[in-house]
C-alpha cells in the first residue's frame, strides 16, 4: 500500500513547480509565512485534485447538477483517498440556520419531541392525552349508535390583524361555522367583536351521527382538521344522544381529553417543530426570530415643523391633503383638541403617543377635508378608532412581504423608518406558541435550543420517560448525547442549539463540522483543514490537537494549514513553504519533525521554535490617558450586569475563554452602542443601563475580515483609493500624447469607457459547460489586459495601465517612487507584509487576514491630526505567521501614537502580551462566564489568581525558553 501522498510539479498560484511527499495516516501541518502558498498546496492542489477526480468518477447525469472544479496546475497527485475539506469560513448567512440545524443535532431533538413529548391544554396546564386519528375512532366507538357528534378545532387571532382576518383565513379552508365563547355563527355574517378583548373561537369541522359505516368519513373529517386548523388539537362534543340513552359524559372524556376544555391533540410528527416548515414557523417572522418594526423617532422628519408643514414623513400621510389618513390625523386635532400647526415637539406627549400608537379602541368622529375623496364623505360622522402611525407602518410591511414584488423605493422606505427587533408574536422562539405546549421532561424545545450544550446533555441524561416510551426517548436521546459529547470534547459546551449560524466565529463553525466528521467514524479518509485553532483559548488548543488525533488514530490522513505553535509541535510530519510571501514564496523550504524544524537555519518557523526569533515584550507600556469609556450594567446574552471601564489612547486587548462574552461586550453592546450615538440611531444595541465617555471619539471603526469588495473587479488598488490618482496620471499621459480619454476611460468599471466589453473589463471570459466545470479563459479581445487598444496605447515609462495593474506592490512602490500620495500608499501596504499582492488582484482572492489588513492599510494611510477614533479588531492575527504579528503590532502601535484608540479581540498570546491594557472575560464559557475576571496590565493580569489568560501569559512573558515539544 502507498505510504505517501505523491505531488509532483505543483504549479499553482505563486507555487514553483514543487514536489512533496506527506505521509499516509498521519497529521501533517503545512506552514509558512502568509501568502506562502500553504492554502494553494492544501486546498487548491491535493484537496482540488481528490474531490475533481471523485467527480469525474460519478456519470454525466449526476455531473451536469453539480458544480465541477478545475484541474489544478499540477502534474500529477498520487496516493489520494477520498477528500474532506474543512474550513474556517463562515459561508453561512441563512438566518435560519443555527449550530442545531448545522449538526442535524436539531432534527433528533424534533424527532424526541414528536415521539415522547407530552403535550398540555392551550388554555390550561392539564396534561392532553396524544392520540392518532384511528385511536380517536376507536374511543368514539364506544358512543352509542346515533349520537351526534360535533367535531371542532380551536383557532387563534393572527398576532397584529384583526379577527375579520382570522375570519378571512378559515374561509378560505373551505370552513363555514366557527364558535365564539361556545355561540356559534356563521362565517357568511357579520360577526363584530371587540379587538382588545380575548375569545375561544373554534371551528365547526363537521357535524355527524354515529353509525357503523360512518367512521370512514370521520376518519377523513379528523384527518383534515388536524391538517388545516386547530394547529394539532381537536376537541369531540356530543351534541344529541338517542333518546332515552343515558351517557355518562365525564367517562368518555376522560383519559381522552382535557377534562376542563375537552381538547385532544392529534399524533405528532417531526416538522411539527421545524421553523423551517411553513405550518409550523411563527406566521409574524416566519421562523426567523426577529422581526422589523417602525420605531417612533423615525417617523418624524422636522420635529420643529409642524404636522401641516411637513413634520411628519410624507410617505405617511400621503402626496394630497385628501388622502384618508390626513383625513383621520385632521379628525383626531378636532376631537382631542390640538392644532396641525403647532411644531410637533411642542405638542403633548398624550398627543405624540395617539398619533404614533393610536386611540387604544377610543372612538372618534371621522371628519373628511375638503380635497377628501367621495367614497370618504360616506364615512362621515362615522365613530371609528385609529390604529397609531407606527402601527399602520407595521402592517403595510407585513402586506408588502406577502406580495410577489417588491420595490426599491419602498424598500429603502422600510429601511429608513423600522428597526429589526425580537418578533414580537413569538419572542424570538421562531415557532408558532402551540408547539411550545408539548415538553419532555417538562421543558419544551425552545428552552432546550436555549441550553448551552453541557446543561442540555445533563438534562438528557436525568430525564425519565413513561414506561412505554423509555425504549423509544432512551435510544433518540442517545444519538444526540453521543453528538454533544464530540462538541464538548472540542471545547463548544458554551454553544447553545439555538444560536444562530452567523454569529458563530469561522472557528467554531470548522471545529462543529469537525465533530459531524468524528461522528461518522470513517476511516481511510483525507481531511484537510484551515487553521482549527482559529477563535481558541491557548487552554482550549490541546482539546482540538487531540480531536485531530483521535481522526488520524482511526485511520486518515490529515494535513492541517496553521500557525499556531502547539499544533505545530504535535504534528508528525511539518512542510513549511517560503521563504517569503508571493513572488519570494513558493518553494518548500524544511521538511520534517519540530525538532528537525528547530535546527534548520533555513527554516523561519524553526527560528520562533527554538527562540532564536520573537515577538519581544515592551520595555515600557503607555499610561492611560485618563479618558475612559465607561459601560455600567451590560445584560446582553451572557453578560452578567458587567461594568467596566475601557481606557482610551491605548492599545487594549479583550481575552478569555471561547464564549466568554468578548464579543458580545465590544461587538454587541460598545461597538453598536458608539454607532447608534455617532453614526446611526437605528442600531438597537446589546441591553446595557449607560455608556459615557463616546464624546471623547470621532468615530469608531471595526476593521474586520470580511471582503473588500462584492466585485470581481475590487482590487487592493481601488479599495486602499490610489487607482484614481493613477487613473490621474494615464489621463495626463493621454492628452500630452495626442489621445481623446478621459479618466473614465481607465477604469474597467465604466460601461462604453476605455474597457473591453468582451469581457467587461474582467479580462477572462466563463463558458459554463454542462456537465464539465465551467472553463476561464484569456479574453481573445484583449488577452487578459482588460483594456482597449486605444487605452493600452498609453504609456507612463513604457507601461501601460494593464502592465501597471499587473505589478505587485512591492514593484509598484519603485514605479511610483515620484508620486508621494501613491507611495505613501503603497508603502503602508508593504509594511504590513502585503507588498506580494498585486495592484489589480481580484478581491475574490484575498483571504480573510489580507482583507482584514488592506483595511487596517487603508486607515493607517489616512492619519489626520485632531481626529480620535476607536478601532476594533476581532482577532487579527487569524491567518497570520509569527514574523507578520510582528508586523501587525508594529502598525497597531501607529494607531495608538497617532492618537488613536485600540480595541483588541484576541486569544493569540504574543499579540496579548504586548497590549498596554488587558480586560479579561470569563471565568468560562457560556452561562459561566460573562463576567470581567482581570483588569490591567499584562504583569497585572498574569498575578491573577483565578484568570486562565493570566495562568499561561505568565509562561509568555518569561523571554528565552524555547517552546515546549514534548507535546508530539
Amino acid at each position: 500500500m502507498r505510504q505517501f501522498i505523491e505531488v509532483k510539479g505543483a504549479r499553482q498560484n505563486n507555487l514553483k513547480n514543487i514536489d512533496v511527499n506527506i505521509p499516509r495516516d498521519k497529521l501533517t501541518v503545512i506552514t509558512g509565512v502568509s501568502g506562502s502558498g500553504k492554502s494553494s498546496l492544501a486546498f487548491e492542489v491535493i484537496y482540488g485534485e481528490g474531490q475533481r477526480r471523485f467527480l469525474e468518477s460519478l456519470s454525466t447525469f449526476a455531473k451536469s447538477r453539480m458544480n465541477q472544479l478545475k484541474k489544478a496546475d499540477v502534474d500529477f497527485v498520487f496516493g489520494l483517498s477520498p477528500v474532506i475539506a474543512i474550513e474556517q469560513k463562515k459561508g453561512i448567512v441563512n438566518p435560519r440556520s443555527t449550530v442545531g440545524t448545522m449538526t442535524d443535532i436539531y432534527d433528533f431533538m424534533r424527532l424526541l419531541f414528536a415521539s415522547v413529548g407530552e403535550a398540555c391544554c392551550p388554555f390550561c396546564e392539564h396534561p392532553v392525552p396524544i392520540r392518532s386519528a384511528g385511536q380517536m375512532i376507536d374511543h368514539i366507538r364506544q358512543l352509542p349508535i346515533g349520537t351526534e357528534l360535533e367535531v371542532l378545532a380551536p383557532v387563534y387571532k393572527i398576532y397584529g390583524e384583526n379577527y375579520e382576518t382570522t375570519f378571512d383565513e378559515i374561509r378560505s379552508k373551505g370552513f363555514r361555522m366557527i364558535r365564539i365563547d361556545g355561540k356559534k355563527h356563521s362565517l357568511s355574517d357579520t360577526i363584530e367583536l371587540d379587538e382588545e378583548a380575548d375569545y375561544r373561537i373554534e371551528v365547526v369541522v363537521d357535524k355527524i351521527i354515529v353509525q357503523p359505516d360512518s367512521f370512514k368519513a370521520l376518519l377523513k373529517t379528523i384527518e383534515n382538521s388536524l391538517k388545516l386548523v386547530g394547529e394539532g388539537f381537536i376537541r369531540f362534543d356530543i351534541a344529541n344522544t338517542p333518546d332515552e340513552t343515558k351517557l355518562d359524559r365525564d367517562r368518555f372524556y376522560q383519559g381522552f381529553a382535557c377534562p376542563e376544555h375537552q381538547l385532544t391533540m392529534g399524533e405528532l410528527r417531526a416538522n411539527y417543530f421545524s421553523f423551517n416548515d411553513p405550518s409550523s414557523a411563527c406566521r409574524t417572522c416566519g421562523g426567523i426570530g426577529t422581526f422589523m418594526r417602525a420605531e417612533a423617532r423615525f417617523l418624524i422628519k422636522s420635529a420643529d415643523k409642524s404636522i401641516n408643514k411637513g413634520a411628519i414623513d410624507p410617505k405617511l400621510l400621503g402626496p394630497s391633503t385628501g388622502t384618508w389618513h390626513w383625513s383621520s390625523v385632521r379628525s383626531l386635532a378636532s376631537h382631542y383638541g390640538f392644532s396641525l400647526d403647532t411644531p410637533y415637539m411642542d405638542l403633548p406627549e398624550e398627543i405624540k403617543n395617539i398619533l404614533m400608537y393610536g386611540t387604544k379602541g377610543e372612538k372618534f368622529p371621522f371628519l373628511p377635508g375638503e380635497e377628501a375623496s367621495k367614497s370618504q364623505f360616506r364615512h362621515a360622522g362615522k365613530l371609528m378608532s385609529f390604529a397609531g402611525l407606527v402601527h399602520i407602518i407595521n402592517w403595510w410591511y407585513k402586506l408588502y412581504l406577502k406580495r410577489k414584488t417588491q420595490s426599491t423605493g419602498e424598500d429603502e422606505f422600510y429601511k429608513r423608518v423600522m428597526v429589526e427587533h425580537t418578533c414580537p408574536d413569538c419572542e424570538g422562539k421562531k415557532l408558532r406558541p402551540q408547539r411550545f405546549r408539548v415538553k419532555v421532561g417538562g421543558a419544551d424545545i425552545h428552552e432546550l435550543s436555549n441550553y448551552s450544550l453541557v446543561e442540555l446533555n445533563e438534562f438528557l441524561s436525568s430525564v425519565k420517560y413513561a414506561e412505554q416510551q423509555a425504549n423509544v426517548g432512551q435510544q433518540v436521546a442517545s444519538e444526540i448525547q453521543s453528538r454533544l459529547n464530540l462538541l464538548l470534547d472540542i471545547g463548544l459546551d458554551y454553544l447553545s442549539l439555538g444560536r444562530r449560524s452567523d454569529t458563530i466565529s469561522g472557528g467554531e463553525a470548522q471545529r462543529i463540522r469537525l465533530s459531524t466528521q468524528i461522528s461518522s467514524g470513517l476511516m481511510g479518509m483525507l481531511y484537510v483543514l484551515d487553521e482549527p485553532s482559529i477563535g481558541l483559548h491557548a487552554r482550549d488548543s490541546i482539546r482540538i490537537i487531540d480531536t485531530l488525533r483521535k481522526l488520524r488514530d482511526i485511520g486518515n490522513t490529515i494535513i492541517v494549514v496553521e500557525h499556531d505553535m502547539d499544533t505545530i509541535c504535535s504534528a508528525d510530519h511539518i512542510i513549511e513553504i517560503g521563504p517569503g510571501p508571493g513572488l519570494h514564496g513558493g518553494n518548500v523550504v524544511a521538511e520534517g519533525t519540530a525538532e528537525q524544524l528547530r535546527d534548520n537555519p533555513d527554516s523561519i518557523t524553526g527560528s520562533f521554535l527554538a527562540r532564536k526569533r520573537n515577538i519581544e515584550v515592551p520595555a515600557t507600556r503607555r499610561q492611560p490617558s485618563g479618558m475612559t469609556l465607561s459601560l455600567r450594567g451590560a445584560r446582553a446574552n451572557n453578560l452578567r450586569n458587567v461594568n467596566v471601564d475601557i481606557p482610551l489612547g491605548v492599545m487594549v486587548c479583550i481575552t478569555g475563554v471561547s464564549g466568554s462574552g468578548k464579543s458580545t461586550l465590544i461587538h454587541e453592546v460598545i461597538g453598536k452602542q458608539l454607532h447608534a450615538v455617532i453614526r446611526d440611531a437605528r442600531i438597537v444595541p446589546g441591553e446595557h443601563d449607560s455608556l459615557s465617555g463616546h464624546e471623547h471619539l470621532t468615530g469608531t471603526i471595526n476593521i474586520d475580515q470580511s471582503p473588500i469588495g462584492r466585485s470581481t473587479r475590487s482590487n487592493p488598488a481601488t479599495y486602499v483609493g490610489f487607482f484614481d490618482k493613477i487613473r490621474d496620471l494615464y489621463a495626463k499621459a493621454a492628452s500630452a500624447s495626442g489621445h481623446t480619454l478621459t479618466k473614465n476611460d481607465f477604469s474597467f468599471n465604466q460601461k462604453n469607457g476605455g474597457r473591453c466589453e468582451n469581457c467587461q473589463g474582467e479580462g477572462m471570459v466563463t463558458t459554463q459547460l454542462q456537465f464539465m466545470p465551467d472553463v476561464e479563459s484569456v479574453c481573445p479581445v484583449c488577452q487578459g489586459a482588460r483594456f482597449n487598444e486605444e487605452v493600452l496605447d498609453v504609456r507612463i515609462r513604457e507601461k501601460n495601465i494593464a502592465q501597471v495593474l499587473e505589478m505587485s506592490l512591492e514593484e509598484a512602490a519603485l514605479f511610483f517612487s515620484d508620486q508621494p500620495y501613491i507611495l505613501h500608499k503603497l508603502n503602508v501596504l508593504n509594511e504590513l507584509g502585503l507588498g506580494y499582492l498585486r495592484l489589480g488582484q481580484s478581491s475574490t482572492t484575498l483571504s480573510g487576514g489580507e482583507a482584514q489588513r488592506i483595511k487596517l492599510a487603508t486607515e493607517l494611510s489616512k492619519l489626520s491630526r485632531g481626529s480620535h477614533n476607536l478601532y476594533i479588531l476581532d482577532e487579527p492575527t487569524t491567518g497570520l505567521h509569527l514574523q507578520d504579528i510582528q508586523k501587525l503590532i508594529d502598525c497597531l502601535h501607529q494607531l495608538v501614537d497617532a492618537g488613536h484608540s485600540v480595541v483588541v479581540i484576541e486569544h493569540h498570546l504574543n499579540m496579548i502580551k504586548v497590549a498596554d491594557y488587558i480586560i479579561d472575560m470569563g471565568p468560562e464559557g457560556g452561562n459561566n462566564g460573562g463576567m470581567v475576571v482581570a483588569c490591567g496590565t499584562p504583569e497585572e493580569v498574569a498575578q491573577t489568581q483565578g484568570s486562565l489568560t493570566g495562568k499561561f501569559l505568565r509562561e509568555m512573558l518569561v523571554a528565552g525558553e524555547p517552546f515546549n515539544l514534548e507535546l508530539a
